[in-house]
């Protein structure tokens, strides 16, 4: 494997992660949701919960441009790294 298709993988991969952890943002706002249905959540909570994930949106965008990068570089869109073949 040349030193281009392994930083293709590696690059791939981190940018998977990136997913993931924008996903993660979402979940001690889905917690709080769920948590109110039984007490009244801390305002506190609700509002850190809330900021947590105003900035998202950025990381959408970090991910989008390492695809059209992935994409420049092999000539593929990988967006799940595990599915896709050796070049």
């Amino acid at each position: 494997m040349s030193f281009k298709e392994t930083f293709i993988k590696v690059m791939a991969w981190l940018n998977f992660g990136l997913a993931l952890a924008g996903l993660a943002k979402f979940l001690p706002i889905g917690y709080l949701m769920v948590l109110s249905l039984w007490e009244p959540i801390d305002p506190a909570a609700y509002e850190w919960s809330i900021d947590l994930i105003s900035d998202t949106y950025l990381i959408a965008l970090v991910w989008c441009a390492a695809l059209v990068i992935i994409k420049a570089l092999s000539g593929h869109v990988i967006v799940r790294p595990w599915r896709h073949q050796s070049f």
